[in-house]
């Protein structure tokens, strides 16, 4: 029994030695040294040679957050508003009652931003990577339908919620190019351009004012090498797999465009156009050689990252804000529409997160009894 506890304790005092020695080997020079116990005992190492050995296999070291496909390909796991599991699942009673909630809410929203002149209000739905290629999905993980997403589109008509899985679906069809990465949640630069086009499709009817990109932008214009994205740093294996990062010709446009902080109209940048993450404070993007000199507040996730070059674009005065602080408790977006008139309101939102319950509250009582009521089949 003493040898035994000998050796545990020899162990664990070796441990500790060379977990310290190991992350102190990997820093690049000394001045780097965090002296932070969560420096010294920082495990990711073993985490990514054990997702080394692993990843091969099959076998994903958090399977949470990221699900080893077929082909090479990662999906997100349930961690991320049971992405998986929502579309694996016929809608259960509360995802109907959900989905009612959202398309009342939805109206309610239409009719009071007519009344405040919006001419046009659509929420766009940037579907799931599993969703628009399921066949490299491992077997149990398919989606089916219908599911918590097809009784959400069936309670919003399909009109004021623009569904872009069928569209992008039937694109999918006529292009050798992936239209998402591999390793990564979200969409390419090809794969957001087919979903504006499609949105584009579907606006042009009730707004025939407006122009839009050419069809040769959309065309495919170069492939690169590129490292993993979000889902590879869920595996620690962020530098160890190779995706593929597309250009489209919408990238050779000459856009003479700024960046201006909304509140403060401080400017943040010039001389073209910037990729940037969705801004938490609204962001004006200025195009002064847009198709349309029109204003269209965009509340958006990071589905918008790669979709931000068409829509600038397009539009001469872009607002960017993310959705989630313009519709929680307090957030911007009846303050954004009152000060600064948009012509135009969209949402760019995740298929996973298009049921948020935010997207149930209805806009302030007082300005909602004002508004005359309108039908969103003609807008």
């Amino acid at each position: 029994m003493k040898h035994r506890a000998s050796v545990f304790l020899i162990a664990l005092l070796a441990s500790l030695l060379i977990v310290p020695a190991v992350n102190i080997s990997r820093v690049r020079n000394f001045e780097t040294i965090q002296w932070e116990k969560s420096f010294f005992y920082n495990m990711d190492f073993a985490s990514s040679f054990a997702a080394k050995w692993l990843y091969p296999l099959g076998i994903s070291i958090n399977s949470r957050s990221v699900v080893i496909g077929r082909d090479g390909w990662l999906f997100l796991g349930d961690a991320f508003e049971s992405t998986l599991s929502a579309a694996r699942h016929s809608p259960a009673a509360g995802d109907v009652q959900l989905a009612k909630q959202i398309g009342v809410a939805a109206a309610a929203w239409d009719t009071y931003f007519a009344s405040k002149g919006v001419q046009l209000f659509r929420v766009m739905i940037g579907p799931n990577k599993g969703s628009i290629y399921p066949e490299h999905l491992p077997r149990w993980a398919q989606p089916i339908s219908p599911n918590a997403t097809d009784a959400l589109i069936s309670e919003t008509g399909n009109v004021l919620y623009v569904d872009l899985r069928s569209p992008l679906l039937k694109a999918k069809a006529h292009q050798e190019a992936d239209f998402y990465y591999k390793l990564d949640t979200h969409w390419n630069s090809l794969g957001s351009a087919m979903g504006f086009r499609a949105f584009a499709q579907h606006v042009g009817p009730v707004a025939p004012e407006l122009q839009w990109p050419p069809s040769e932008a959309y065309a495919l214009k170069s492939s690169e090498e590129t490292r993993g994205g979000d889902l590879a740093n869920f595996l620690r294996l962020p530098t160890q797999l190779s995706d593929t990062r597309l250009a489209i010709r919408a990238s050779d446009f000459p856009l003479q465009s700024t960046r201006i902080d909304l509140d403060t109209q401080k400017l943040l940048h010039t001389g073209g156009h910037l990729t940037t993450i969705p801004p938490t404070k609204p962001v004006l993007v200025r195009t002064a050689n847009a198709l349309n000199n029109k204003k269209v507040l965009w509340l958006r996730d990071s589905f918008g990252d790669s979709m931000s070059l068409m829509m600038e674009a397009t539009f001469s005065d872009v607002v960017q804000l993310h959705w989630h602080e313009a519709i929680k408790p307090g957030g911007r977006l009846v303050q954004l529409v009152d000060n600064w008139k948009p012509d135009y309101v969209f949402f760019t939102v995740v298929e996973r997160d298009a049921r948020n319950g935010w997207f149930t509250v209805p806009p302030p009582v007082a300005s909602l009894n004002q508004a005359a009521p309108k039908d969103a089949q003609s807008r």
